[in-house]
């Protein structure tokens, strides 16, 4: 047990004095987590809005119900509409400061009125797609009102415009036009109020609130440390030979396992630390209950000490540490793409996730996910801990194997 506990002590002495590794591990996923963090979860939610500059040279009734249709209802909070002299409209839209420029020409309720031809010109910014097809389409839907609005009122417009201007309209002449203006309503309401057929809505049974997508990346870029970190660990029995200790361990075969667990419980340190840092600030960042820090840092720990020894178990295969090392890193990167680092599993397709889920740091990951979405806390079922459990110790008895069947001789 002292032999145990001073293997333990030595390595977190060896790797104390090397703060450089230790930093790098921390800081590629704070990196790329940063990153992955700000595209995903930069805006506030706010939906995304649009500038229409209207230049109204008619200045009338009629074009100003136009210009204050943009800014109706739903359709307000997309559009904001500012009015603008045309000067100042064509700088700004050729400026793409704008995502339409709506020009209402002089005379336009005039034309309007007498069934004469109008156009109105609109501008759209060409950088913009999905605002400008917006306005342009409700510009399109105003036109056609207005088009069915004479097709259907026409002879009563007609009869305002053609009385007499110095006259007073009496009480006859407004209720004979009002007479006629309801009649026409009460005929086509049947067909507009209600509609000619009846829609059933049927609401589906109400969904599980879906976690922030931002959240989804924590477990895998946490994982990323921890394989970053056990790779690197493993790298240690190289060192271990090269300097000759493993060669005196042999003639005591005895001593093996315990400088192999020794060498363990100094990695689940290292390896502690790096999970205990990435997982509170995720953990301040997301506001997660502090509930389930401890049971996904005991997790966390758990796994990449069995990580560290599976790694290390591969390194010792090779004839020399370069070979050993190049091909774990080249190992390293497709664990972290299938296993949820780069792209959380929900969003990955299903054949791919389905692999990702069945690989070591993939499932660990996606337990893990399980554990910071759930209501609760220590939601890792038996089977998962006695899985994760097992890994490790089989990976720490391949290591002590190996070091007896040759690699601490050569």
């Amino acid at each position: 047990m002292s032999f145990l506990f001073a293997s333990f002590l030595k390595d977190l002495s060896r790797w104390r004095q090397d703060p450089m590794a230790v930093l790098l591990w921390l800081g590629i996923p704070f990196v790329i987590g940063g990153l992955i963090t700000a595209m995903v979860d930069g805006g506030d939610g706010a939906s995304p809005t649009g500038v229409l500059l209207i230049h109204d040279q008619d200045d009338s009734l009629l074009s100003g119900l136009i210009a204050g249709a943009y800014s109706q209802g739903q359709l307000g909070e997309l559009i904001s509409v500012e009015q603008v002299t045309l000067e100042e409209g064509t700088e700004r839209i050729n400026a793409g400061e704008a995502s339409g420029f709506l020009v209402i020409p002089d005379g336009f309720s005039a034309s309007f009125l007498e069934e004469k031809p109008v156009t109105l010109t609109l501008k759209t910014n060409p950088a913009q797609t999905i605002l400008p097809g917006i306005i342009q389409d409700v510009t399109e839907i105003l036109l056609d009102l207005g088009f069915y609005a004479q097709v259907l009122f026409g002879p009563e417009i007609k009869q305002i415009q053609n009385a007499d201007s110095d006259i007073v309209p009496d009480d006859v002449f407004a209720a004979d036009i009002a007479v006629q203006i309801q009649g026409k309503v009460d005929t086509i309401s049947p067909h507009l109020f209600p509609p000619a057929f009846d829609v059933e809505i049927v609401a589906p049974p109400p969904a599980e609130p879906r976690p922030d997508i931002a959240l989804l990346f924590l477990p895998g870029i946490v994982m990323m440390a921890l394989l970053f970190a056990a790779q690197g660990l493993s790298a240690d029995y190289w060192k271990e030979r090269e300097t000759g200790t493993l060669r005196r361990l042999v003639s005591t075969p005895g001593l093996l396992s315990r400088f192999v667990y020794g060498k363990a419980l100094a990695a689940a340190v290292i390896i502690g630390l790096l999970g205990g840092v990435t997982l509170t600030l995720g953990f301040l960042y997301h506001g997660l209950a502090w509930s389930k820090f401890m049971p996904s840092l005991i997790w966390l720990t758990v796994s990449g000490v069995g990580l560290f020894a599976w790694f290390a178990a591969l390194q010792m295969l090779f004839p020399t540490s370069k070979a050993a090392n190049l091909l774990t890193t080249i190992l390293l990167f497709p664990l972290l793409m299938m296993g949820g680092s780069f792209f959380p599993l929900d969003a990955l397709p299903d054949w791919i996730a389905a692999i990702g889920r069945i690989s070591p740091n993939g499932f660990v990951v996606d337990r893990l996910t399980t554990e910071l979405t759930s209501a609760t806390a220590w939601s890792f079922d038996l089977r998962s801990w006695a899985i994760l459990v097992s890994m490790t110790v089989v990976g720490l008895g391949l290591c002590t194997w190996r070091l007896k069947t040759g690699f601490a001789r050569r």
